[in-house]
């Protein structure tokens, strides 16, 4: 079945309102990023000050620790990667809506 432009408009209505709630959360990322990193650098004073892992810490030693945080950096910045092209398909969706001949 063929795709006309008024269906393709139709279909990326709600595509383009999921993409915007996707980037909205780019705020979110940057600071669990901004929060993942002063852990990080928490955990590296802490083992080079020689001090014991906190009480009630739920890891096992500094590295399994640190071993998650960096994981959680990752992830974060990986999220980000993601915002950044869902930016690139919006302008694209949103180029496309207005500038699309429907006849």
């Amino acid at each position: 079945m063929s795709m006309t432009v008024v269906g393709a408009k139709i279909a990326l209505e709600g595509v383009i309102a999921k993409t915007q709630k996707s980037i909205e959360k780019e705020v979110s990322y940057l600071k669990e990023l901004a929060d993942d990193k002063a852990t990080l650098s928490h955990i590296e004073q802490l083992q080079t000050d020689g001090e014991p892992l906190p009480a009630g810490n739920p890891y096992g030693s500094f590295s399994e620790w640190r071993d998650q945080v960096e994981k959680e950096i990752k992830t974060g910045q990986n999220s980000l990667d993601r915002i950044e092209i869902e930016k690139a398909e919006l302008m694209a969706f949103n180029y496309f809506m207005e500038n699309a001949p429907e006849a």
